[in-house]
């Protein structure tokens, strides 16, 4: 059965596609966990959210979308995240490189309109 809509993340091109049926509505640059820490599988989104909080790096990500649970912690997809206490950004300028503690990171314009896009079971593949 196709999906009516998917996205697909290629951690060793650090590429991201969205797909509405068989037709390609983007693709861009993206960053996945460092030391090969995002899962590899077929997953959906779980979770929606304007903004979420990563208390264990005391972090906000912009347009949340879970994907899969790590241990506690639920993995996704976000934009660029800023530190909760400074308002600094995190890993600025580095969208396309392997960055992240596990997650998938777009820069905020496209993580923005991937969030509006996507509803709860959209499908999301990420492979090697």
């Amino acid at each position: 059965m196709k999906e009516k809509k998917k996205f697909v993340v290629d951690i060793s091109e650090q590429r991201c596609w969205r797909y509405e049926g068989d037709k390609l509505l983007n693709t861009w640059r993206c960053s996945t966990g460092r030391n090969n820490a995002t899962k590899v599988g077929r997953f959906q989104v779980q979770s929606k959210l304007r903004k979420a909080y990563g208390s264990t790096w005391n972090i906000w990500m912009p347009w949340w979308l879970g994907i899969y649970w790590s241990g506690p912690i639920e993995n996704g997809i976000h934009g660029q995240p800023w530190n909760a206490k400074t308002g600094q950004r995190t890993w600025a300028g580095l969208v396309g490189s392997p960055i992240t503690y596990g997650c998938v990171m777009l820069n905020d314009k496209a993580a923005k309109t991937l969030w509006k896009w996507a509803d709860i079971g959209t499908v999301v593949i990420i492979k090697r």
